[in-house]
């Protein structure tokens, strides 16, 4: 698997300190999607917690067998094929008390990928592909009303990334459950939740790539490379 350097000083210092215990799970067939991928990938933002998805069954005790921060963790939502925990890592300041950080796992993710994950240069984690990631971004602007999710978009976008392809690749991912139209009309719809938030560069780089789209062509057709998240 090719590797590259993770952008790994954005995240919070409490975020950075539970970074090396999460080293086992590219071998438990977890790959990183979400904001956080997001931001590792370029740098654009903070993020505060971690999504990890996989293909398999989520394996509760697979986990706690490999991951030791996972033995303290508060459960904050269980449910099939999906786990989310409070993890705690000591404060930076000594005598503070720690802070938690959320992580989650999410098995039986059947839709696949379009493009290949890469290992961070520390071995930690396996991030998905830009590819993937602006693709389940295009979906989720759907789902909720964040601002982050904008600028994720927008960033992704300005590293080079097509618009056009983006929303071929949702369209792979997700078949007819994704509506290109509707979401190429939330990128650029600033009203709701904390969208006011979203600064004029972001606003600018999704306006001008949406502006691009010509609604009467087709989007182009892009493989699913693989049914699992991580070879």
């Amino acid at each position: 698997m090719r590797r590259f350097v993770p952008h790994v000083g954005v995240l919070p210092p409490e975020q950075q300190g539970v970074w090396p215990s999460l080293a086992p799970l590219p071998t438990l067939g977890f790959v990183l999607y979400g904001g956080t991928a997001i931001a590792l990938r370029l740098g654009h933002r903070p993020s505060l917690d971690f999504d990890f998805f996989t293909d398999q069954p989520l394996d509760q005790t697979a986990l706690f067998q490999q991951i030791a921060l996972l033995a303290s963790a508060q459960t904050i939502q269980l449910a099939p094929n999906t786990w989310t925990v409070q993890v705690a890592h000591p404060s930076p300041v000594a005598g503070a008390p720690g802070t938690l950080v959320k992580v989650s796992f999410f098995g039986g993710i059947d839709v696949g990928r379009i493009g290949e994950p890469e290992l961070t240069a520390d071995g930690v984690a396996a991030v998905a592909a830009p590819e993937d990631l602006l693709a389940h971004k295009l979906k989720v602007v759907l789902q909720r009303v964040e601002a982050k999710d904008y600028r994720d978009v927008a960033a992704l976008l300005r590293s080079g990334m097509s618009l056009t392809t983006g929303l071929g690749g949702a369209a792979t991912l997700f078949g007819t459950s994704f509506p290109p139209a509707e979401s190429l009309k939330a990128l650029v719809y600033f009203v709701g939740g904390d969208l006011a938030t979203v600064d004029q560069a972001d606003r600018t780089t999704l306006q001008t790539a949406v502006a691009a789209i010509d609604p009467r062509a087709g989007l182009p057709s892009v493989p699913r490379l693989a049914s699992a998240l991580i070879a």
